[in-house]
């Protein structure tokens, strides 16, 4: 009795012993979930510092230019062809006229909120100078999205005022001065651009 009473405890023991083995190698080949989201946060890429910026947009021109900063803050400039369809009104007629310009412009951005690891949305405000409309203004918001640790996707909308665009408009193309133009006109726009930076 004594005998089958020890066979059948050291029976049970090997079996705790295989149990326990496996739920441990299990753990050592396959991470928890937890431990999973923490690495995929600390291996996400923190940009910062310079980046090459190519934009595409009539919110910075298509051209390209310098980003310098981190994810959560920094400053942009970009020089880019401009183009801009305008609507005329003449009073008795409407024209649709193609000016072709150069535009510049800075703007300094700062992140408001991070839904994930790799993406950012944030608040935007900037200088603008376009050889058609002269000074003004830029204020949006931007979505930035970490395509890989090299390359970011930056999209940026928002309004862009130019004070004296329609008086400089009228001078600089030798248009009447009772020339009215259709919204959106040069004092005031909608903007929409996209941007790739790369990061070296």
């Amino acid at each position: 009795m004594l005998v089958r009473v020890t066979t059948a405890w050291g029976v049970a023991a090997l079996v705790a012993a295989s149990v326990s083995g496996a739920r441990a190698a299990a753990w050592q080949g396959q991470a928890p979930p937890e431990a999973g989201r923490r690495d995929a946060a600390v291996s996400a890429p923190e940009h910062r510092g310079l980046s090459l910026l190519l934009n595409g947009g009539s919110w910075s021109g298509f051209g390209g230019g310098l980003a310098f900063g981190t994810r959560a803050a920094g400053l942009r400039a970009s020089v880019g062809w401009a183009p801009l369809l305008m609507t005329l009104d003449k009073g008795t007629s409407t024209d649709l006229k193609f000016y072709s310009g150069l535009l510049v412009a800075p703007d300094a951005y700062l992140r408001v909120l991070s839904p994930q690891a790799t993406s950012d949305i944030g608040a935007v405000l900037g200088y603008r100078y376009s050889s058609l409309l002269g000074h003004g203004l830029a204020i949006g918001a931007y979505a930035q999205f970490g395509l890989s640790r090299s390359v970011d996707l930056n999209l940026s909308f928002g309004l862009l005022v130019f004070p004296d665009g329609a008086d400089r408009l009228r001078r600089d193309q030798n248009l009447p001065s009772s020339t009215q133009f259709s919204f959106p006109g040069p004092n005031v726009s909608l903007a929409l651009g996209a941007s790739f930076a790369f990061f070296p």
